[in-house]
């Protein structure tokens, strides 16, 4: 551990959390201390506390009833203790553009305006964005809203960084690009605490690693779980087969007119599996929305089983998983949640049952099914709403980046099961993601987006 002996920069003593309504603490006896230069990382399974904690540390405590004491070393008055990047970046963004949001920090800390412009775009290229100051929050991808959360961060020249699993959200260049930056900040005496699945990447920066129990206890080193072995079958099993999709010569521009990608082709054909991965912001969640009838593309068509893609038509053949689940999370039980889009389609309770209770199982969320889906962990509310998508048995199922916040036993599991059902009920998957290195062994194809090309 490094700094040994330098003034502690955050300490926490017995820190314990419940949640308004939980029959036991979430956390339980929390005691550690980051000192400055050091960094570590918090490892645990899916929905064991970790983003609770880092909220907890960065000053964001969730509602509910939390115990022990936490202490800050003194900031000054032009920045800020500690500053925290969650794992859904939407529910931090505030600006509608990247140069306001990188400002809206300095504005709180009553920084003189004409110093602000050098601060925001020096903070800008530190992270990698290559965006003009004016340009939208809203059009970036999830990995770039990550990536520019972190430089308002950066920009406020805060003691702490707590990162909430930036692997789920960068691409390999961004994560390279991450660890240069932890670099720069640990020998600037910055303290960091990253929270994450999937350290590897980052293993060159990291110090220490702490794991969290699944019963909310902290003790020294790293937790990987016992891995789980993925379903796979032989490529290219229904080449015979009518397709599903038929995608042709699609192109799509942005908002300033500039190519996104351009003569995408695609077809998929039933129980076919199909990868497309790509760096951050290359238009793999706008391809999807395309497909799905969401988006209007410049030029090229969609064609969804003989035809359009419209919802109306497609209701219960074709699902969608988006990349952020808060976007496609309403109801007030996790069981209702899963249960809805049957209802939509009219079936009788009984199978309506049936295929919940299943779909849970399936994606190991059933002791879930009476809770808020609105206050589980960023990966638990993947698999809720994996769940809601899989219970109707679509012909078509897009899955937008699916493994997000998911650890490696979750991640294995819900590939076999989409790979399990895939098989047993012709269902064709296309999924996409942005890690080139992962096991696609469970797909049948693997495709690249970038540079506008679809290869």
């Amino acid at each position: 551990m490094q700094c040994e002996n330098q003034e502690a920069l955050l300490r926490c003593e017995d820190i314990s959390f419940t949640y308004p309504g939980a029959a036991a603490p979430l956390l339980k006896n929390i005691s550690l201390t980051l000192r400055p230069g050091q960094c570590c990382c918090l490892t645990g399974p899916t929905g064991s506390g970790k983003t609770t904690l880092a909220r907890i540390l960065g000053g964001l405590a969730p509602d509910g009833a939390c115990e022990g004491s936490l202490h800050y070393a003194p900031a000054s008055d032009q920045s800020f203790p500690a500053g925290l990047v969650l794992q859904d970046p939407d529910v931090q963004l505030l600006a509608s553009s990247v140069g306001a949001e990188v400002a809206f920090a300095l504005e709180n800390l009553a920084l003189d305006p004409a110093a602000m412009p050098g601060r925001v775009i020096a903070a800008l290229d530190a992270v990698g964005l290559a965006k003009p100051t004016a340009f939208p929050v809203d059009k970036l991808s999830m990995g770039q809203k990550y990536r520019l959360l972190t430089a308002a961060l950066l920009v406020m020249e805060s003691r702490l960084l707590i990162l909430d699993e930036p692997g789920a959200q960068l691409d390999p260049d961004g994560l390279a690009h991450m660890q240069d930056i932890l670099r720069q900040l640990k020998h600037a005496g910055i303290a960091i605490l990253l929270c994450e699945h999937r350290p590897e990447p980052l293993l060159e920066v990291i110090d220490d690693f702490w794991q969290l129990s699944a019963d909310g206890r902290l003790t020294a080193g790293r937790w990987t779980g016992d891995p789980l072995q993925v379903h796979t079958r032989p490529p290219n099993p229904a080449q015979s087969k009518p397709a599903v999709l038929r995608v042709a010569g699609l192109c799509f521009q942005d908002t300033q007119a500039q190519p996104v990608w351009t003569n995408v082709d695609l077809t998929l054909r039933p129980g076919e599996r199909a990868a497309i991965t790509g760096p951050n912001g290359t238009g793999k969640t706008t391809l999807l929305r395309c497909i799905a009838g969401f988006l209007s593309p410049r030029a090229g068509t969609v064609s969804i089983m003989d035809g359009p893609p419209e919802p109306a038509r497609l209701r219960g053949q074709v699902g969608l998983l988006f990349q952020n689940p808060e976007k496609q999370l309403f109801e007030n039980t996790v069981y209702d949640e899963v249960a809805f889009p049957l209802k939509r389609l009219g079936l009788p309770a009984q199978e309506r049952e049936e295929r919940v209770n299943a779909a849970l199982e399936e994606c190991g969320i059933v002791h879930m099914a009476d809770a808020s889906p609105h206050l589980l962990s960023y990966g638990q509310k993947h698999l809720v709403a994996l769940a809601s998508v899989l219970a109707p048995k679509p012909r078509l199922l897009l899955l937008d980046d699916p493994l997000a916040g998911l650890d490696d036993v979750r991640s294995r599991s819900v590939l076999s099961t989409l790979s399990r059902w895939s098989d047993n009920y012709d269902m064709a998957l296309l999924v996409t993601g942005h890690e080139p290195q992962a096991n696609f062994s469970w797909a049948h194809r693997v495709l690249r987006l970038e540079g506008g090309r679809l290869a």
